[in-house]
């Protein structure tokens, strides 16, 4: 895999997981290749899925919401998983759709 791009860096920033009274767990992120990288590592690492996005037109920001896709447990445990490998690697996941 080549060398991330300094100006991308921030893609491996720790990931929260919220909870909305109504849509269930849901995860805030930065921008939209943010967005599209997690959505990748979620679905091709971890399969899951989240049920819909918004996008934050004041922020910029993009939230993933689950709601019956998955429990807050268990998008909170892929999240670990996540930021574990993020801080351990200094890396990118390498997702089977980039080979």
């Amino acid at each position: 895999m080549p060398m991330m791009l300094e100006e991308f860096r921030y893609i491996l920033s720790e990931l929260n997981v919220g909870q909305h009274p109504t849509w269930g767990s849901f995860v805030e992120l930065i921008d939209f290749e943010h967005r599209d990288y997690i959505e990748d590592v979620l679905i091709e690492i971890f399969d899951v899925e989240y049920s819909f996005s918004t996008n934050e037109d004041a922020s910029g920001k993009y939230i993933l919401y689950f709601e019956e896709n998955a429990s807050y447990e268990r998008v909170n445990r892929v999240v670990e998983q996540i930021n574990e490998y993020h801080k351990k690697y200094d890396k990118e996941f390498e997702l089977p759709s980039s080979t």
